[in-house]
């Protein structure tokens, strides 16, 4: 399913580590971590095959790299309300990824068509082991949202 219309022709985006935090993904579209409860309605959860997230050695943040048929990873699709919205997710991933196409599961059992941020850095910089977002958000997600206070991604 094609999820770009003549409405909104922003296409939407994958994500599946910190910006899954609601204040986080606040803070990158809208320039606000207070506006969490805006940026609800512009995310649903779902599920890409195909890929494994791998936690980053010394970083708070994951990679997605290419796995096997069997791999999955949970997430959640963002729809950005501008093209402003989508170029401040391509800022906030910087260099060390690559938007690619996915085609996510969602949980309703149909399918779309978005995009997603795949690590394009060294192998050698990723741990074997899942990056959990749970604990990133119990233990470090206000470390962040305090050292992005203030700053605003350009869109």
């Amino acid at each position: 399913m094609n999820a770009t219309t003549p409405t909104n022709p922003v296409a939407p985006i994958f994500v599946y580590g910190t910006l899954m935090a609601a204040p986080l993904l606040a803070w990158a579209i809208k320039g606000d971590s207070s506006k969490a409860d805006d940026v609800l309605s512009q995310r649903k959860p779902g599920t890409i095959t195909g890929f494994e997230r791998r936690r980053v050695h010394r970083r708070d943040y994951p990679a997605l790299i290419r796995g096997n048929d069997t791999c999955t990873v949970d997430g959640y699709v963002i729809f950005p309300a501008s093209l402003s919205e989508w170029r401040k997710l391509d800022n906030y991933e910087g260099s060390s990824y690559e938007r690619t196409p996915v085609v996510v599961d969602m949980v309703d059992g149909s399918k779309l068509d978005a995009f997603t941020y795949v690590w394009k850095g060294e192998a050698d910089a990723l741990a074997v082991e899942d990056w959990v977002f749970e604990d990133f958000e119990t233990k470090r997600l206000d470390a962040w949202l305090e050292r992005f206070g203030g700053m605003v991604l350009a869109g």
